[in-house]
């Protein structure tokens, strides 16, 4: 039965050997009852009537019926196997986290004024501070002021530290002493450890908790005039202060990027308060240095006994971060 099945079906097409294109469809795009089923159809659409046209078409008729139903067949079979490979609409992948520890180290240069009150040299009454950057600059001796990050997954480990020494003076009058001079060192250091409770393909934000130290060294010379008399004094104050503090990350696009971040502390334990604000712009120049520009205040107000320091240090900040 199967010979003569296909010694039939290589007659319909001539000499060639080969199934019609209606029969190769189904053969190809069916199992064998649909076959059956789409040959039935194919031909009781070759033997559709005509109608009015006559039996003076009915040649061109049938060539006519037979091709549209091969045409029928073919987008029906091709049209739902193409759609079969159609893609899923792509979904944005999941931030990775690094399992293995990444390091950052920053140097930056801020551009500080200083406003506020201080006395630093009990038992001499506070005085009122208004520098700006450059009034500063000018009595500045020296400064250095960098950062330092270890992330490991969800996980932060931040070490920031300034130090900066200014020195002041002038004459003063009378012969007895000649000039008087002033010079005060600040050393602020900080460690925070913080934990990322979100991250998305746009969005990172972490939240954390540390310890900011406080130094301030304050020395008072007055130089001998005729009275061959000098007059040293030095005062030196040194607390901790609690903080919390967050950080919010935003990619822009590209290699832009945006970073919010501050604290608050003090509560008493050391300070009556302190708070820091910061705000910068960033640029991957490449994959492992980041360029930054911004804006950075950090105040705090510490009595203890007849010392002030109640200061509000604050300007623009430019930064360069290195990815190890």
């Amino acid at each position: 039965m199967g010979r003569e099945r296909n010694r039939s079906r290589l007659s319909r097409n001539g000499k060639t050997g080969r199934l019609p294109v209606h029969e190769m469809l189904a053969t190809t795009f069916a199992g064998q009852s649909g076959r059956d089923h789409m040959l039935q159809r194919a031909g009781a659409l070759a033997q559709v009537p005509l109608g009015r046209q006559g039996r003076g078409q009915a040649a061109m008729s049938g060539a006519t019926a037979r091709n549209l139903a091969i045409g029928w067949l073919s987008a029906a079979l091709c049209g739902s196997a193409l759609a079969s490979d159609l893609r899923e609409p792509a979904v944005p992948p999941a931030p990775v986290l690094a399992s293995a520890p990444s390091f950052f180290v920053t140097s930056y240069i801020w551009a500080t004024a200083i406003d506020g009150r201080s006395a630093t040299l009990p038992p001499l009454p506070p005085a009122d501070i208004n520098l700006r950057f450059r009034d500063v600059l000018k009595q500045l001796n020296g400064a250095m002021m960098a950062s330092a990050e270890m992330r490991i997954e969800r996980w932060s480990v931040l070490v920031d530290g300034q130090f900066s020494q200014v020195t002041t003076g002038g004459n003063l009058p009378g012969p007895f002493f000649s000039a008087l001079k002033l010079r005060s060192q600040t050393t602020t250091l900080q460690g925070s450890v913080f934990y990322r409770v979100y991250e998305d393909t746009l969005l990172a934000l972490d939240v954390g908790a540390g310890v900011r130290f406080w130094n301030l060294d304050t020395k008072l010379e007055i130089l001998p005039g005729l009275a061959n008399l000098r007059i040293d004094h030095r005062q030196s104050q040194m607390w901790a202060d609690p903080i919390l503090g967050a950080r919010l990350g935003v990619k822009l696009g590209g290699p832009w990027s945006l970073t919010v971040a501050g604290d608050v502390g003090g509560f008493g334990v050391g300070s009556r308060l302190t708070w820091q604000a910061l705000g910068s712009v960033n640029y991957a120049w490449s994959e492992n240095l980041t360029l930054k520009a911004g804006y950075r205040a950090l105040h705090v107000d510490y009595r203890s006994g007849g010392f002030l320091y109640e200061v509000t240090q604050h300007g623009p900040a430019v930064a360069a971060t290195y990815r190890f």
